[in-house]
């Protein structure tokens, strides 16, 4: 069961990038590369539940908050992290 079908919503894949200040989403996943095991160890792994707490520099800094923690990341780097969003029917 997909976490839409759980929650009653309807959910859209993106990447974490282009999340908007305040927004919350499910992690699907982190793209192979040279931050991957960093990311996984900060807790960026399937099923963990973000939100973007701040945005800096022109969104080139995102302030994310996972398992209760704020994390700073680059834009880039938050690019290569899949997660799906979910709206109101």
């Amino acid at each position: 069961m997909t976490p839409a079908e759980v929650f009653g919503r309807r959910a859209r894949a993106v990447h974490l990038a282009e999340l908007k200040h305040g927004e919350k989403a499910t992690v699907l996943g982190v793209a192979q590369g040279e931050a991957y095991c960093h990311l996984c160890a900060l807790g960026l792994n399937a099923g963990a539940e973000v939100e973007v707490v701040r945005t800096l520099s022109r969104r080139t800094v995102l302030i994310i908050r996972v398992d209760g923690f704020d994390i700073a990341l680059r834009g880039e780097t938050a690019s290569t992290v899949k997660i799906r969003m979910e709206s109101a029917l």
